[in-house]
């Protein structure tokens, strides 16, 4: 280790084994996919980049960080046939890109090799407004999507919190959620079809609209898979109509159950809101001091729809939560959170200070499972970590998923790393123990991969038959997920 180029003594391993191009493999590239080939050492590094907290910190501190030897910008599904025909020719190792929003390392060149930068397919075809679908490149930006669809009344209905960041194949890839779930869905519901090209170069299209039971869904094989099984070039989008109304509640509780008996009960009358979120005490004081007293758990609801449906809906739920201990708000805390919905300071503000730490991790339980593994994650946290605080944030008919945000500011940043990531070791045991799922939307990628087996079991194994009989040469984002 010199001092030049430190290397970060945190985090989990990564597998990394950097492959050497040859001059003849980067000619036969260049000649195949021409002038998209791109071997700026800058706009390499950018983008063998994510936007989790390590990659921030290594860039920062000029530690040792995965990087491609080169990087590959198709545009068009037959370039990238040409470039995964290539990698399979020279066995280099390929990382498809959407816009680089992950925070769990499942974007990055661990294996060093080529990253396929996907922003370039961003088209948009044409809107159906009656069959409420559309056809799009992997590499469109989600907010620029819903820009074009607006105008027809329409809408993906899936908004993450990286919503101005995330492409569409990126959301897919990584089997991601919007705060609207709980009405419209997450991503593998917003999804029609796709076209994938494959490890060997084959490429495959999906016929499954509006439904279909001619043998298993093929596309949802790679719905969370994180581009190990292949490289999505088409995306069709089952779409929804924009809102006609829009009301917004909000109730203060003293304690967690109430809350969350609240939400099950209403879910169990068939009553859909559009956005569903329970803050702990200690995050409601952050986010919505005005509107939170220390020591009360705050409920956000957005209900979205037919105005008299919503208005009934919202009747229904504030007489619920009344019956659990609950003490309505009015519409203003919803209404703040929806202005600030996609306010990441709470992470930047944080990870941008020297020695400073913080990030969410999102896992998900039953209905029953909450309230215990709330306290024990946050008494397995304390000793590691200065901050934390959590939210439920996509509730389904069984449980909901709870996102869990760790904080701190250290002497330097290896120490915020070191401590970091002793409080995401601590989260993993815990949430296993407890029977629950150790990720609800952000993926596996590099940081979670040990503790896949445990969750999985021998469902594993069939994941991994899978990944050598379509990539047997492991080209396609090698070491990533527990593949």
């Amino acid at each position: 280790m010199t001092a030049e180029s430190p290397v970060a003594p945190t985090g989990p391993s990564t597998g990394a084994r950097s492959t050497a191009l040859s001059a003849s493999a980067v000619a036969a590239l260049r000649e195949r996919v021409g002038t998209e080939v791109i071997d700026d050492p800058d706009t390499v590094a950018e983008l063998s980049d994510d936007s989790s907290v390590r990659t921030h910190k290594a860039r920062a501190n000029g530690w040792d960080r995965p990087l491609a030897r080169l990087a590959v910008r198709p545009k068009s599904t037959e370039q990238v046939v040409a470039v995964v025909e290539w990698a399979n020719e020279f066995d280099v190792p390929i990382v498809a890109r959407g816009l680089g929003s992950g925070v769990v390392g499942s974007g990055l060149p661990i294996r060093g090799g080529v990253v396929v930068d996907m922003a370039a397919m961003c088209e948009v075809g044409e809107v159906d407004v009656v069959n409420r679908m559309v056809t799009v490149g992997p590499g469109v930006r989600l907010s620029d999507l819903e820009a074009v669809l607006k105008p027809h009344g329409l809408s993906v209905g899936h908004y993450p919190q990286s919503f101005s960041l995330a492409s569409v194949a990126g959301s897919i890839a990584m089997r991601g959620s919007g705060t609207f779930s709980s009405l419209h869905g997450n991503v593998e519901d917003r999804l029609g079809d796709l076209e994938v090209v494959l490890p060997d170069g084959m490429v495959v299209s999906t016929a499954s609209m509006p439904r279909a039971a001619t043998l298993p869904d093929i596309k949802q094989l790679f719905v969370g898979a994180e581009g190990t099984l292949g490289i999505i070039t088409r995306v069709t989008l089952r779409l929804v109509p924009l809102p006609e109304a829009r009301r917004f509640a909000s109730v203060r509780f003293p304690g967690f159950q109430g809350a969350l008996d609240t939400v099950r009960t209403v879910l169990a009358k068939g009553v859909r809101p559009a956005v569903v979120r329970i803050y702990d005490p200690t995050e409601a004081s952050a986010k919505h001091a005005q509107f939170a007293d220390e020591g009360g758990w705050l409920l956000i609801l957005v209900f979205d729809g037919d105005a008299d449906l919503i208005e009934a809906q919202e009747r229904i739920t504030l007489g619920v939560a009344e019956t659990n201990g609950g003490s309505s708000l009015g519409p203003e805390p919803a209404e703040h959170w929806e202005q600030r919905r996609f306010d990441w300071s709470w992470s930047t503000d944080n990870v941008g200070r020297t020695g400073g730490v913080a990030e969410a991790i999102e896992i998900a339980a039953t209905w029953s499972e909450l309230p215990g593994l709330y306290e024990r994650l946050r008494t397995a946290v304390a000793p590691h970590m200065q901050g934390f605080m959590a939210h439920v944030s996509h509730v389904y008919d069984q449980g909901a998923a709870l996102y869990v945000i760790v904080s701190g500011t250290y002497e330097d940043d290896r120490t915020a790393m070191a401590h970091y990531d002793r409080a995401f070791e601590a989260v993993m045991a815990e949430t296993l123990s407890s029977g629950a799922r150790i990720s609800h939307h952000h993926g596996v990628g590099v940081d979670r991969a040990r503790w896949v087996p445990d969750e999985l079991g021998t469902g594993l194994d069939l994941l991994r038959a899978i990944k050598r009989a379509v990539d047997p040469k492991s080209i396609m984002n090698p070491g990533k997920a527990g593949l």
